[in-house]
């Protein structure tokens, strides 16, 4: 699938830009004649002022007034050849198409008729550009109709996530690219534009007829009734797939970073609000050429893809991968294989496809699981798992019969709640996996910085072990008899314990936007109460006798405050938080009734919270 060409409107030789300037109506226009622009400027009803300017190529004096149009359209400003008409809205209600906005019969609704051409970016907010009032106690304007087709030679754009005035279209749109929040879009014929972005939830986007774009980002669903020709990216940090005349190539996914630039992504997800700012200013935000996974892999490995059967070692180390794709499985022979410090959050199940395999490095990924299939790899020998989020390993893993060395080292690491995408969802490894007790041959196992509270229950089958460490862990008793075979270092495990606390009780994953939605102004606590459940699940009670702990959990409460509330507007948020974090204790302790850690916690919240 190839990426639609939008139209490409010729540069204008003049222009004539008029608004509010404050109080002020003024006016700015050009003269373009090569290198030289003929600059008109003032306040509306006077003679203004006239200047030359005399640059040093064309391109020099094109890119000038493209920067200057598209400033002053930012602050307010638009074309004066737009003959709007004006309307009420009880007037023009019953043939509007987008969802109501509390409208008065009053309000205004702006009105163009026949075939328009907007030689510039649109804005649509409230009071703003061609919403914007020359008297403050009029009637607001609530939209805009065109009663014919639209074309917008520059950003259509709307910056509020909440509300913004409609725009209903009787025709197709054209625009160059198209970056809205809360205002409601409804074009009974085609669009064909860029870019389009659609933040948040609470604007609409319903097409008549056929969307053809290059990329669409949006965290809600478009309304489309033709055809759909676009890059389509739905939210969430979900993938982005192609779709062709409405049907979408499922098969054939995309990383956001594979079509966005880096500018726009984080954490595998296109930050829209981004995305919007860099439109309206005529950035982009999508690449020239797109990449999908299996692409990006076989760029990676197009030498070794003329003949997989010869390849034995595959390195892929920090390549940003966030799956595998299929292609990988083509190398039948691979002994050794390295996915080192990538995003993987998942293995496929086509990994037992690598019979032959002997070494796999996985660290640093964020791993949550294996695959069952792991057990098909009857001669894997080196199993490298450290700095993942494994919470268990699968029983078919006592299937690798070779395996000799198997790497536990800190699970969970340190992105443990971007691995699982919430408190809420994480799951740790607390038991000691007792299929490494069945493993025939194994040498090595190392764990540190694992929350393991139990040791295994039975002793290892294997002949050939040489040391199984166990350090930085929770585990606080040791019996000398079955676990003969384990170095166990208990007296670290209060310290790792309390440190959790530092790591995870912070501002950094305390944050507003956790609890509180600013758009109802409701609060939901859900997130930051599986958090402190998971971390009094973790200190008690290997922590007691809990000074270290209640000290961290006293700092990272500052710290939160500090953060919340540095410029002195959000005492109401620290106080609700906190009174929210006190009461929770309540069930939260239930299990443990009178342990010194909740009630010592008591304290720590009461001081932040309210009343």
């Amino acid at each position: 699938m190839k990426t639609p060409l939008l139209p490409v409107a010729p540069p204008r030789l003049s222009m004539r830009l008029e608004g509010l300037e404050g109080k002020t109506r003024g006016f700015w226009s050009y003269a373009w004649h090569g290198e030289q622009l003929e600059l008109h400027h003032g306040k509306a009803g006077t003679d203004g002022k006239r200047e030359s300017r005399t640059f040093a190529s064309t391109e020099e004096a094109g890119a000038f007034v493209r920067k200057q149009v598209t400033a002053r359209v930012a602050k307010g400003a638009w074309s004066s050849d737009l003959a709007f008409e004006s309307t009420t809205w009880a007037q023009v209600k019953d043939s509007v198409q987008v969802p109501g906005n509390s409208e008065e019969d009053e309000d205004r609704v702006l009105v163009l008729s026949g075939d328009i051409v907007v030689p510039h970016g649109l804005w649509l907010d409230f009071r703003r550009g061609i919403f914007a009032l020359d008297d403050p106690d009029a009637s607001p304007f609530v939209g805009l109709i065109v009663r014919g087709n639209l074309t917008v030679e520059g950003c259509l754009f709307n910056g509020e996530n909440d509300f913004g005035p409609f725009l209903q279209v009787h025709g197709n749109l054209v625009a160059t690219s198209i970056a809205i929040g809360g205002s409601r879009l409804r074009v009974t014929g085609d669009v064909m534009t860029g870019d389009l972005v659609a933040v948040y939830n609470h604007g609409s986007v319903s097409v008549g007829g056929a969307l053809v774009a290059r990329t669409v980002a949006s965290e809600y669903t478009l309304q489309v009734e033709g055809p759909v020709d676009a890059w389509c990216y739905r939210g969430r940090g979900s993938k982005v797939f192609a779709v062709s005349a409405g049907v979408e190539a499922s098969d054939d996914p995309y990383d956001a970073k594979g079509v966005f630039v880096p500018a726009v992504v984080a954490d595998e997800r296109v930050l829209l609000d981004k995305a919007r700012n860099l439109l309206s200013a005529g950035k982009p935000i999508s690449r020239p050429v797109f990449t999908s996974v299996r692409d990006a892999f076989r760029q990676l490995v197009s030498k070794k893809m003329a003949e997989p059967d010869k390849v034995k070692s595959l390195t892929l180390e920090g390549k940003g991968l966030t799956s595998l794709p299929d292609d990988l499985f083509q190398f039948r022979r691979l002994e050794k294989l390295n996915l080192r410090s990538n995003e993987l959050r998942t293995l496929p199940e086509a990994l037992g496809q690598l019979t032959e395999l002997r070494e796999l490095d996985v660290r640093s990924n964020g791993l949550r699981t294996l695959p069952e299939s792991i057990g098909a790899l009857k001669k894997l020998r080196v199993l490298d798992l450290e700095s993942n989020c494994l919470w268990r390993l699968p029983d078919s893993l006592a299937e690798c019969v070779e395996l000799r060395t198997v790497n536990l080292v800190n699970n969970p690491y340190s992105y443990v709640w971007r691995a699982f995408g919430g408190w809420s969802r994480v799951q740790l490894m607390w038991d000691f996996p007792e299929v490494l007790t069945r493993l025939p041959k194994l040498e090595v196992v190392t764990f540190e910085g694992t929350p393991l509270r139990t040791l295994p229950r039975r002793r290892f089958d294997s002949t050939s072990l040489r040391t199984v460490t166990v350090r930085k862990s929770l585990v606080t008793e040791v019996d000398p008899d079955l676990h003969s075979q384990l170095t166990v270092s208990v007296e670290d495990s209060a310290g790792k314990a309390a440190a959790y606390i530092g790591y995870w009780f912070r501002s950094e994953y305390v944050r507003l936007e956790s609890f509180h939605d600013a758009k109802s102004g409701q609060y939901d606590f859900t997130e930051v109460i599986a958090l402190l459940r998971l971390l009094l699940r973790i200190n008690i009670p290997t922590a007691a006798p809990y000074d270290t702990a209640l000290e961290n959990f006293r700092k990272g409460s500052e710290n939160i405050v500090w953060d919340l509330n540095w410029h002195g507007s959000n005492a109401r948020h620290v106080h609700a938080l906190f009174t929210a974090l006190r009461d929770a204790l309540g069930p939260l302790g239930e299990p443990d009734p009178g342990n010194a850690l909740v009630a010592g916690l008591r304290d720590v919240f009461a001081v932040h919270a309210g009343g």
